[in-house]
């Protein structure tokens, strides 16, 4: 392909369970090496009740079938909350699921992370999201499943993904870092999920400062969609995890 066509090197196609942060759109680009793009589609969550999760689930194949229709090489669906409100095993059958709609390969946000936590060899972990309690308890059910232990989590408890998108950018700093630290024990790492606040910033200096491994949506995304495309090359700047590319 030419230089200047749309995803030259890779195209994936995000599903947003949002409209897209625009910090998203941003960071992504700042992250990835030249020839990588993505065409966005955004579902309708405006609250995180299992109301509106459940009607997301149901827009996400057609939403793979619209990416698809734009030439991306894969599919990737962002989004925790969906995902754990099903239970055990839901990232794997949404992945099948939007790669037959699509024609295409699919990855899921959460079978992303826990691949990267199994790469990072990442058992123990302090998460921290803005999300209320009864999500980030299915997030821990879900990773126990996995042989994956939060050791300590903190949940801002907000439910409107307007609000989530106001914090400032280091509020997700300090509530990792406090949650990190307030551990019983020292984890092997941290996991923040959620794209409507922070900054893949946060990443690096969080990892320097607590000298420590973090996982997070973006850095996931990225790093998961990067080794399916066959795109090779350390990113740094971003954290270890795109550093080990």
């Amino acid at each position: 392909m030419a230089e200047g066509i749309t995803g030259w090197r890779l195209h994936v196609g995000v599903i947003f369970p949002t409209p897209v942060p625009p910090r998203a759109v941003l960071e992504f680009y700042e992250a990835v090496p030249e020839g990588v793009d993505m065409t966005t589609v955004s579902l309708t969550i405006q609250q995180l009740s299992d109301d509106d999760m459940d009607e997301a689930i149901k827009g996400m194949e057609r939403a793979a079938k619209q990416l698809a229709s734009f030439d991306v090489d894969l599919i990737y669906q962002s989004g925790v909350p969906p995902v754990v409100r099903r239970g055990l095993g839901f990232g794997d059958e949404l992945a099948d699921r939007l790669s037959q709609a699509a024609g295409l390969p699919a990855i899921t946000d959460m079978s992303s992370v826990i691949d990267a936590m199994r790469t990072a060899k990442l058992k123990t972990l302090a998460m921290a999201t803005p999300f209320e309690q009864f999500i980030n308890d299915r997030l821990i059910q879900y990773l126990a499943a996995e042989k994956i232990e939060i050791t300590n989590n903190t949940a801002l408890g907000i439910k409107r993904n307007v609000e989530i998108r106001r914090l400032p950018i280091p509020v997700e700093y300090t509530v990792a870092r406090k949650t990190y630290l307030e551990a019983a024990s020292k984890p092997d790492g941290i996991y923040i999920p959620c794209g409507g606040w922070g900054s893949i910033h946060n990443i690096d200096l969080l990892e320097k400062d607590l000298d420590t491994t973090v996982v997070t949506w973006m850095n996931a995304m990225i790093w998961s969609s990067l080794r399916r495309g066959k795109v090779a090359g350390a990113i740094h700047g971003f954290g270890k995890l795109l550093a080990s590319l």
